[in-house]
């Protein structure tokens, strides 16, 4: 993913989080050391590992908790650094840095209680004042932090912190073991936020005689997670070795994490096929049909969507019947059954498959479709594509004629290539012909975030089960809204969704938001996620989150 984002709600989180939002303080006590090793253990019995070596995908590009954007990036980092809360293989809340949590009973303010005794890998202590810093340095614009307005905007003070002022943040440290944050407005399920990568502490002295640079030397790089950093070879490997101050350090199984940084999906699963890989996330998708039946392949679910972004800023895709062509030209099912083998499934709304729907707990997309529609026949395919050439016809561009040339910006990787290739001669139907534009993925990264593209590809996934996880992307002030997308009624929804407590009201406005996007289209949903991976038939106890980010330092040998 893009994505990425750091772990993972259970399915009720409405139900559970929208109940206990009223007139009492609500106390979320630690869960207990049973509980929450079996919910982070499960599965370890075996023999610790020496050294795992792991693919999860190429050079990251940044290993700062705060400027992360990436899935395979906030993985490494959730294995290095650690927030006030954390979630299991199952989706449920834990215990991190904090052992117990708060809200009042307005729901403005919630308070962290942490552990005693906690320390940074060097030795030194960590406290509440170490989550002020990170809390204010994500606010800070000179940060330009890209989940800063994702995560604080309900935070009081933070539109002051925006324009400049981060300790006009409200958040505070009564003492060492007390963080304080206060909301402008209440946010039942604002403990399932802190969990994000993002809003793990950092360390203040380090950062201001560092600069940019402390994230790239093991020296500087001082963590309070599961692992250190020992070497970082960029484009080679990044070596993580079990970090002794880590609170847990005890049921940590696997004594050095090396993370292979490999940006061909062949060369990763040559690597694997050779035996110098234990775990491979990268797997070519011309290999998925002969690997099926392999005790070596495990597929997860993933709450995740996937497609292609417009630039809305940029013509012709400044016009909505171009980019409905353009999207109704797609042949999602072949996509779904032919390039990733049944892998994945053919997407026609743009939250995915999973979430629910705060209503009532249902099917967020089931409901879409039943009670809302959308402009898209997956099982259709032909009645999608005549409709597209009659739009492009309306655009005044029948059969393609003075359509100029466009450019597709893309990354190799899975099936990155093959699809890319297939909308290449999905737009030929359309009379359009178009470049494809394929970098290293750091390059993609960065340029979805300047805007200087026209097409681009797009995989988002979610880091907890909420349809405003997708929904958010697409605020006019988003800093992930690659398609410049601005409607001030889609945003009005957006604000009425995160405010209310009321699961109908709250229903009733996201599936609104997202009709909004179905009309305008400034990004093209094509596929609903799932995760594949390479796991050594002896290797145990991998945990996978259906955000899409996995634990390995639990995994153990089978004996």
């Amino acid at each position: 993913m893009k994505k990425i984002l750091a772990t993972v709600l259970f399915c009720t989180l409405f139900s559970f989080s929208l109940a206990s939002c009223g007139g009492k303080n609500n106390k979320v006590s630690a869960i207990s050391d049973e509980e929450q090793n079996k919910e982070v253990t499960e599965g370890e019995k075996g023999n610790p590992i020496e050294k795992l070596d792991v693919c999860i995908g190429p050079s990251p590009e940044t290993m700062d908790p705060q400027l992360n954007s990436t899935l395979d990036g906030g993985t490494m980092i959730m294995h290095c650094f650690e927030g006030l809360v954390k979630y299991g293989e199952n989706g449920q809340v834990l215990p991190a840095m904090a052992e117990s949590w708060e809200s009042s009973k307005d729901g403005l303010t919630w308070t962290f209680h942490l552990r005693e005794n906690l320390k940074w890998s060097d030795g030194m202590d960590l406290s509440s004042e170490d989550f002020v810093y990170s809390f204010k340095r994500l606010s800070d614009p000179d940060t330009a932090a890209p989940y800063g307005y994702d995560m604080l905007s309900m935070v009081e003070g933070y539109q002051e912190a925006a324009q400049g002022s981060p300790d006009s943040l409200k958040v505070e440290a009564p003492d060492e073991r007390t963080f304080v944050v206060h909301l402008s407005t209440p946010l039942s399920y604002f403990d399932k936020v802190v969990a994000f990568s993002s809003l793990v502490p950092l360390r203040k002295d380090i950062l201001d005689a560092s600069g940019e640079a402390w994230s790239l030397e093991p020296s500087t790089y001082i963590s309070n997670g599961a692992y250190q950093m020992s070497e970082y070879v960029d484009g080679d490997y990044i070596s993580l070795k079990k970090n002794p101050y880590y609170y847990d350090a005890d049921k940590v199984t696997v004594k050095e994490l090396v993370f292979h940084l490999v940006e061909d999906d062949n060369s990763a699963y040559s690597a694997y096929m050779e035996g110098s890989l234990d775990i491979s996330g990268r797997i070519p998708s011309e290999e998925m049909a002969s690997l099926r039946e392999s005790e070596d392949f495990k597929s997860y679910p993933l709450l995740g969507t996937a497609g292609m972004i417009f630039n809305m800023e940029k013509p012709p895709f400044d016009d909505v019947k171009v980019r409905k062509a353009f999207a109704l030209a797609i042949d999602k099912k072949y996509i779904a059954e032919n390039i990733f083998e049944g892998y994945r499934t053919p997407a026609s709304t743009f939250v995915c498959e999973g979430v629910s729907d705060p209503e009532d707990g249902s099917s967020f997309v089931e409901r879409t479709l039943k009670d809302y529609g959308t402009p898209f026949h997956t099982e259709e395919y032909e009645k999608d594509l005549e409709e597209a050439k009659k739009l492009m016809k309306d655009a005044g561009f029948p059969n393609g004629e003075g359509f100029p040339k466009v450019k597709y910006l893309n990354n190799a990787g899975g099936a990155n290539n093959t699809i890319a290739e297939y909308l290449q001669s999905a737009f030929k139907e359309l009379g359009v012909e178009m470049e494809i534009d394929t970098q290293e993925w750091k390059v993609v990264s960065a340029t979805q975030h300047t805007g200087d593209f026209q097409l681009t590809r797009f995989a988002w996934v979610y880091d907890y089960d909420e349809p405003l996880q997708l929904l958010n992307l697409f605020r006019s002030q988003d800093s992930n809204n690659y398609a410049h997308y601005s409607n001030k009624k889609y945003d009005k929804l957006m604000l009425t969704a995160m405010k209310e407590t009321d699961g109908k009201k709250r229903s009733k406005a996201l599936h609104k938001a997202e009709q909004m996007l179905l009309e305008d289209l400034p990004m093209v949903p094509m596929v609903f996620s799932k995760e594949n991976y390479l796991i050594r038939p002896s290797i145990q106890g991998m945990q996978h989150l259906s955000s899409g980010h996995s634990y390995f330092m639990y995994c153990t040998e089978a004996e």
